[in-house]
């Protein structure tokens, strides 16, 4: 059985040797799934990440979910006494209101959006490296977004993305990862 760091090395290998056009294809693809889910639907407040690295492109989601209406949160790396989390910012200007942050990845402005309790979020969309049917993720390392996801509310949907190749037969867990509701590639559903 493979580690997690095996299966993080190998997963960032396959998801790197995709072309641009094949991220865009996919991300669409995706895109439209996400936003035909009854859950998405239903959810006022959706957090989103900004894409990098050969990620599942999530501007078109962002985009979506403005002329539906919807209120758009990004996450925000703080650093705290030697602990790093993520905080929440509201975002109403995706082009102006974001700027490179920690490892690259762009965050909101602090002075140009408003920071909000995670608890607003009705919908999280999740990235993550590698992913499998039972639902469990792998994400950099770093455990940002399992910490963040314990501090949502029971009703908040938690939402994976990924590519098919994203998915793996098993993923070791370990207490304090937590499971997502659905993830969501360019294939399937899983729930």
């Amino acid at each position: 059985m493979e580690d997690k760091k095996e299966i993080r090395k190998k997963a960032l290998e396959l998801r790197r040797e995709l072309l641009e056009k094949e991220v865009l294809e996919k991300s669409k693809i995706i895109t439209s799934k996400i936003t035909t889910l009854k859950e998405f639907l239903e959810s006022k407040n959706i957090m989103v990440y900004m894409d990098f690295s050969n990620e599942v492109s999530t501007k078109l989601l962002i985009e979506k979910c403005f002329k539906m209406g919807k209120k758009v949160f990004l996450p925000l790396v703080s650093y705290q006494s030697k602990r790093r989390y993520l905080e929440v910012y509201e975002v109403t200007d995706i082009e102006n209101q974001v700027s490179k942050g920690t490892y690259g990845v762009l965050e909101p402005m602090r002075d140009l959006t408003k920071k909000v309790d995670g608890k607003v979020i009705d919908m999280v969309v999740v990235p993550g490296v590698a992913f499998d049917e039972k639902r469990n993720r792998i994400g950099y390392g770093a455990g940002y977004y399992d910490t963040f996801l314990k501090s949502t509310r029971k009703e908040c949907y938690k939402v994976g993305i990924g590519f098919e190749l994203q998915i793996f037969c098993h993923i070791p867990t370990e207490e304090h990862d937590v499971p997502l509701d659905m993830i969501v590639t360019e294939k399937r559903i899983i729930r």
